[in-house]
């Protein structure tokens, strides 16, 4: 037997050759004896003497339902306040504002770029004079502080980004 064929009969897609042996005269037979829905059905349970009332436990209490001692009330409501979410923060930006030019010569000049871009200004990165290794650094962790941030980041030309922080207007000047 086939693997394909062993999943299809473990799927229950197979042959049904189990059920050829099947008697159904037996199911037809076995339903004329139910009762059917109506009088008998009712009938039969009122000849029923179980009394459920007497079964009942004097122990049992109900769930949830604690003895709480007298407290004194100050008037004080107490309400829960909701969590923030940081696309609800509101930042406030300048309606047009004048990009901020950085030309970054070595990693160490990325902080003034994130500090810049967390104050709000958008921000132009002009990394065409600097080595490639560095320049993808660069603009690996400013595209970082622009995610963590829900700012943008555009490629203006070669070598050359413009990081803009979530609803700033950028002067086209």
């Amino acid at each position: 037997m086939s693997m394909f064929r062993r999943a299809m009969d473990y799927l229950g897609l197979g042959p049904d050759e189990a059920y050829d042996d099947y008697d159904e005269s037996v199911a037809v037979e076995r339903d004329r004896r139910m009762p059917t829905r109506g009088r008998q059905m009712a009938n039969s349970y009122e000849d029923d003497d179980v009394d459920y009332e007497d079964d009942r436990d004097d122990n049992y209490r109900t769930p949830g339902v604690r003895a709480q001692q007298a407290q004194h009330d100050s008037g004080v409501t107490v309400r829960p306040v909701a969590g923030r979410r940081a696309e609800a923060v509101a930042r406030p930006v300048m309606p047009a504002a004048a990009p901020v030019t950085v030309r970054p010569t070595s990693y160490e000049d990325a902080k003034e770029i994130a500090d810049r871009f967390k104050e709000g200004a958008p921000v132009i990165i002009n990394v065409q004079s600097t080595d490639p290794k560095t320049m993808r650094r660069i603009i690996d962790f400013a595209s970082g502080v622009c995610y963590a941030n829900n700012g943008t980041m555009e490629k203006m030309s070669n070598g050359v980004f413009m990081m803009k922080p979530f609803g700033a207007r950028v002067s086209r000047n």
